[in-house]
């Protein structure tokens, strides 16, 4: 697998589903992943159209799946190729949140790297005949720092990449980031690419944690929710100012995109979160966010944004 210094947007529940990473890719994101996965679903109810659907717009994509036994994800990862030919397939190792953890997956596996080992082998081995990599997204361990025995099994088990948050499962989003450890996983890696993840927060960041690290790629994840002009901002090298109604026809727009894929109201209650997001930063964002949240349907949600768009356009 070739990643030369991409810039890519981080797989994020709730918000990283097709509509939105065709919006990033056309802001110059260069590589887009998948909500993640389970494999047990996949297997016994079928995959979910929202998380596993897209377009050849968001090429190279890795599907993102999470599980618990080797064989499992193996089997859910080939249903996953079959049907979609995704650029690669994706294991989750680094999903910290409480109810993945309950079920001993994602992040929890952490705590072993041999399972962890077993889980790549087993879906490397299974997806050989169909010549699709596979990738994984890990944290530095789960209580404490175990990088090195995690890279070492991965890599032994034949990765084609790692992306590596740069903190514990147990940290989550609290504290800092710890970009030298992007720079030691590059060294193991060796011609393995790496990509780093981590308190990316604008087209700057990403510029200096290329140079401090020496990875292959970084990847955007909550900068890029609120503000996924950064992807252009880094092609650029320069700050953009987006004004309220260039943010309200991409959240139309998104909207639109979304109908593809979600039942139609669905989409209008799933897109709300963004929205917010999307305002930050913008005077008067508290009086924006209300008229958007007290909006109960469809028609009421693209009535409200046309009307910001018109009331506070200069």
């Amino acid at each position: 697998m070739r990643i030369e210094k991409e810039v890519i947007l981080a797989p994020m529940a709730g918000y990283t589903h097709s509509a939105f990473r065709r919006l990033a890719r056309e802001l110059g994101a260069d590589r887009t992943y998948s909500e993640l996965m389970n494999a047990t679903g996949i297997i016994y109810r079928g995959d979910e159209r929202e998380l596993s659907y897209f377009t050849d717009l968001e090429r190279p994509i890795h599907l993102q799946v999470y599980g618990r036994n080797p064989e499992e994800i193996a089997r859910a990862s080939e249903i996953l190729v079959k049907k979609y030919r995704p650029d690669a397939i994706d294991i989750n190792f680094g999903c910290s949140v409480k109810k993945v953890l309950k079920a001993r997956a994602a992040g929890y596996l952490l705590q072993f790297p041999k399972e962890m080992e077993k889980i790549v082998e087993e879906t490397v081995k299974t997806l050989k005949p169909y010549g699709v990599p596979v990738t994984a997204k890990i944290r530095l361990g789960f209580y404490e720092d175990n990088l090195e025995e995690i890279a070492e099994n991965l890599l032994s088990a034949g990765v084609s990449a790692i992306a590596l948050h740069a903190r514990t499962a147990k940290q989550g989003f609290t504290g800092v980031a710890d970009w030298k450890r992007v720079k030691d996983l590059k060294e193991m890696a060796g011609s393995v690419p790496v990509i780093g993840s981590g308190d990316i927060r604008s087209w700057r960041e990403i510029n200096e944690k290329f140079e401090e690290s020496g990875c292959d790629g970084v990847m955007v994840g909550r900068a890029a929710v609120s503000n996924p002009w950064i992807f252009k901002e880094y092609r650029e090298k320069r700050d953009i100012e987006v004004p309220l109604s260039e943010r309200v026809d991409f959240i139309l727009k998104e909207i639109s995109l979304m109908w593809e894929f979600f039942e139609r109201e669905r989409a209008c209650r799933v897109i709300k979160a963004h929205v917010t997001q999307l305002f930050k930063g913008i005077r008067g964002k508290a009086r924006l966010n209300d008229a958007v949240m007290r909006s109960k349907t469809c028609a009421e949600l693209i009535e409200s944004l046309l009307r910001i768009k018109e009331e506070f356009s200069p």
